[in-house]
């Protein structure tokens, strides 16, 4: 009788196979994934303020003594990032958001592991004449930068020349009035703060900006004036997109546990993921981050003593005057590093919004303004 050779194999292919599953690495076989159950504890015990690294310069967005996180791009002494080069990596879960990014990597820029670090670049999708750049980008390098002098949290942002001549096919959304070109001057590049806290590797790592305050608030402690002192910062930078996708709760520090992810005590944080629309904000992209829209918003109200946040989506505007002076001492800080080497003026230049905008000394004059508002109030709320 004939005999069917693919059956005569099968006993050998059984014993390879079961070889393979054996020998195959664990975190291969299933990623590693934070549970519902510690998503639900990162809710409740995540915070949105760490005293800050005192040796922390925003102007170069990392302290010398440390030196930059790994994958930062270069930037010169005065924190002007310095043109990249790279090459298109796709991203297949691209996000909700409205504005076109592309995702790449720059040849030899790997993290621990060896792998390509990738890049969200946000380019000037309207046209890349200087009126017509996408303000979004420069809200985002200013909110980051003082944000992190402050002890607020958020990703790492550069403004940078970005060229790629393949990152056409890596766009999240198509262009709107203006072609693709590979060289895209100004652009946003941004590097994630930490690991979202999602659910079975969801990618749904947001969480709405008023109920997830208002809970961090009933932690108690110094939780009510960390969470009033965020929301005048808030104010502050007129942070005006708050959709529940543009605020995120991560881990700075976690672990794995088995086939789940767990966060490390006193690691998980809340912060706003996307800073696009500050400093002034606009419904339209290149009308963001201009100064004469800035110096329309007031941060603080005060009344019979009673203070206010000016701040959008954030529940509860009250601010306690613990609130109000942990931000002032901060802000007092900066106003400090101005006077001795004009910080505050060099972070607006590093941002490279004068190429579209007013002189960074003219926007430090308004950033000092608005503090002293903050510094000189006081709160009997």
């Amino acid at each position: 009788m004939h005999q069917n050779p693919f059956r005569e194999c099968l006993p050998l292919l059984s014993i390879l196979f079961a070889a393979l599953v054996i020998a195959w690495p664990a975190g291969a076989q299933q990623q590693a994934c934070f549970t519902a159950e510690e998503r639900s504890r990162a809710e409740q015990t995540a915070i949105v303020y760490r005293t800050p690294d005192p040796g922390y310069d925003p102007v170069l967005g990392y302290n010398p003594a440390r030196g930059p996180r790994p994958g930062a791009p270069p930037v010169d002494a005065n924190g002007v990032a310095k043109p990249i080069n790279c090459v298109a990596n796709k991203d297949e879960s691209p996000g909700a958001g409205t504005t076109p990014k592309f995702h790449c990597s720059v040849q030899g820029v790997t993290d621990e592991d060896g792998t390509l670090i990738r890049y969200k670049i946000k380019p000037h999708f309207k046209g890349q004449s200087p009126d017509k750049r996408n303000g979004e980008i420069y809200g985002e390098f200013l909110s980051s930068r003082f944000s992190k002098a402050l002890g607020f949290f958020a990703d790492d942002e550069w403004v940078a020349d970005v060229r790629c001549p393949d990152c056409e096919k890596s766009l999240t959304r198509g262009f709107q009035g203006a072609s693709f070109s590979p060289f895209q001057p100004a652009a946003g590049v941004e590097l994630s703060l930490a690991r979202g806290i999602d659910v079975k590797c969801n990618n749904k790592d947001s969480a709405s900006l008023a109920e997830t305050l208002q809970k961090i608030s009933q932690n108690g402690g110094p939780a009510r004036a960390e969470v009033d002192a965020f929301k005048l910062w808030l104010a502050f930078i007129d942070h005006g997109d708050t959709k529940t996708d543009n605020h995120k709760i991560a881990c700075l520090k976690s672990k794995k546990n088995g086939n789940t992810r767990v966060c490390e005590p006193g690691q998980a944080v809340f912060y706003v993921g996307d800073m696009g629309s500050t400093f002034g904000f606009s419904s339209s992209s290149e009308k963001k981050a201009r100064l004469d829209g800035w110096r329309k918003k007031e941060p603080i109200t005060v009344s019979g003593g009673r203070c206010t946040a000016n701040a959008k989506s954030v529940g509860d505007t009250n601010v306690s005057e613990g609130g109000r002076k942990l931000l002032a001492d901060g802000l007092q800080r900066l106003l400090d590093a101005e006077k001795q080497n004009k910080t505050i003026t060099r972070v607006f230049a590093a941002s490279r919004n004068a190429e579209r905008d007013r002189p960074a000394a003219e926007w430090a004059a308004e950033f000092e303004r608005k503090a002293r508002m903050i510094i000189d109030a006081r709160c009997s709320n």
